[in-house]
């Protein structure tokens, strides 16, 4: 009698997070015109951050190195990660089950939900471009 909707849209869109590495932290200033430079060209980005090397986990940073096999950091790095919706819902559905009492009464903060979303969209494992050069990054967007 009553039967679940089927998915009409086809399409599946592809969503990226892009992360700023740097070594030094970057200006307010510096980030909004970056930022602005990729929403004025691309509008598939759902993330962005800028990482500050000296202020990373190690294990994290040695993660990416190996995948990106970079030997300079003088300039910002742009690296762009696809972001897997399903994974980010599989880990939040285990934070739920994890914290029963705490979900119930509607006590799971925002930001638990937001570290997990974060670990996930900038997971090395769905690293998919990295480059030195913003206007690859940039192009790189726009053929995906």
């Amino acid at each position: 009698m009553f039967k679940k909707r089927k998915n009409t849209n086809d399409e599946t869109d592809i969503w990226y997070s892009l992360v700023i590495m740097t070594d030094q932290e970057m200006s307010d200033e510096d980030y909004d015109k970056t930022q602005n430079k990729i929403d004025d060209h691309v509008d598939n980005v759902g993330f962005s951050c800028n990482l500050t090397r000296s202020q990373s986990d190690k294990d994290y940073l040695n993660e990416l190195d190996e995948r990106m096999n970079l030997n300079s950091y003088t300039k910002p790095i742009y690296v762009l990660f696809r972001i897997d919706h399903d994974e980010i819902k599989s880990k939040e559905k285990a934070l739920e089950k994890k914290h029963r009492f705490r979900h119930f009464f509607n006590l799971i903060s925002f930001a638990e939900y937001d570290v997990i979303a974060t670990k996930v969209m900038t997971s090395p494992r769905h690293l998919v471009f990295y480059s030195d050069s913003l206007e690859e990054a940039i192009n790189f967007l726009k053929e995906h």
